[in-house]
């Protein structure tokens, strides 16, 4: 994550609203990847706002800004979009009759605008369903009998088909994650995790299949015709292969080729941005150029023995739980190169 200024020279962060010293309102511009400063124009019958960059771009907020989403996201002011990028992607939240409901939408809201970010800042497109319903993206906001009586649906797994990311709202509960990280022997669970899992699934389809790189994809994490189902019934039978750590980043990813893609993917997406935050906290001296992934791969070891290092010191578990083999690392640089060429 980049750092961000507000005009007054307050640093402002991802998320703000407001500055927290000037009081002037900021708003993010997916196009720009940039948090703005805004002053308003003359009074119209909707508000207009202009940048301090003085680049003269024009934007609204979006609909969801004075909502308990609070969502900061910008519109073109030429746009007839009442809602931003990130918010027209959603498609079906949960009831909103339970209050905690409304926290975990906002919070599945927020982890979906960083996740988005990132795509972005990967120079990756992001189609909204409703703008191309063959090869766009929406999301379904879910939840099931275990958190709600009155839903019909006994179980609602987290999923990907067809350009739908299906997510079951009680991820959005730290103590459903942790449940859910014990019950399945993960090391590490986060709910921005599971955005970037599921959508490494959809960026497969759109990079992968029937693309150049599909052989590629097959010598190095295996035919996806594999049996899902079978796969799967496996896996929860019988656990992860013996010694997995030596050819996969997670035990779940031994399940099927493409959940070992989607594992990568979410892996490849968490450490990019770790390093840019890194980096623009001059924690780390030099930004190594994504074009050389050998480089960056080298700076990513050296940064995690300091993050577990630093949480050790403060008696929590490693920030970073995490093998890289050579098998790992050749999976996570075909990422790269798919995503940087």
């Amino acid at each position: 994550m980049k750092r961000y200024y507000c005009q007054c020279g307050q640093e402002t962060f991802f998320n703000n609203t407001y500055c927290n010293i000037c009081n002037a309102p900021l708003g993010f511009d997916p196009a720009k990847q940039a948090l703005l400063s805004l002053y308003q124009t003359d009074q119209q019958e909707e508000p207009i706002w202009l940048s301090f960059d003085l680049q003269g771009n024009q934007y609204r907020f979006c609909q969801h800004r004075e909502h308990e989403i609070q969502c900061n996201w910008l519109i073109d002011a030429q746009s007839d979009q009442v809602q931003c990028l990130s918010c027209r992607l959603t498609r079906t939240i949960p009831m909103l009759d339970k209050p905690e409901n409304i926290r975990r939408w906002a919070l599945m809201e927020s982890s979906k605008r960083r996740m988005i970010y990132g795509l972005l800042d990967m120079g990756l497109s992001v189609t909204p369903y409703t703008t191309d319903p063959d090869k766009g993206l929406t999301f379904d906001f879910l939840e099931d009998q275990r958190s709600n009586a009155a839903i019909e649906q006994e179980y609602v797994y987290s999923g990907h088909a067809q350009g739908v990311i299906t997510m079951n709202v009680a991820e959005a509960d730290s103590s459903y994650r942790e449940a859910t990280r014990e019950a399945m022997n993960e090391s590490f669970r986060s709910l921005l995790g599971h955005f970037r899992h599921e959508i490494g699934h959809y960026y497969w389809q759109r990079l992968v299949h029937e693309s150049t790189y599909y052989e590629q994809f097959h010598q190095l994490f295996g035919d996806e015709r594999t049996d899902y189902r079978l796969a799967l019934d496996s896996y929860y039978a019988n656990g992860p292969v013996d010694n997995w750590q030596e050819h996969f980043i997670s035990a779940y990813a031994t399940m099927h080729p493409l959940e070992d893609w989607a594992e990568t993917w979410a892996h490849y997406m968490l450490m990019r941005e770790t390093i840019e935050t890194a980096f623009n906290l001059q924690i780390l001296p030099t930004l190594t150029p994504y074009s050389n992934f050998d480089t960056w791969m080298d700076e990513w070891m050296q940064l995690v023995v300091v993050l577990n290092a630093l949480n050790r010191s403060i008696g929590n578990a490693d920030a970073y739980p995490f093998i890289i083999s050579n098998t790992v690392r050749t999976k996570l640089k075909f990422i790269h190169q798919l995503v940087n060429g």
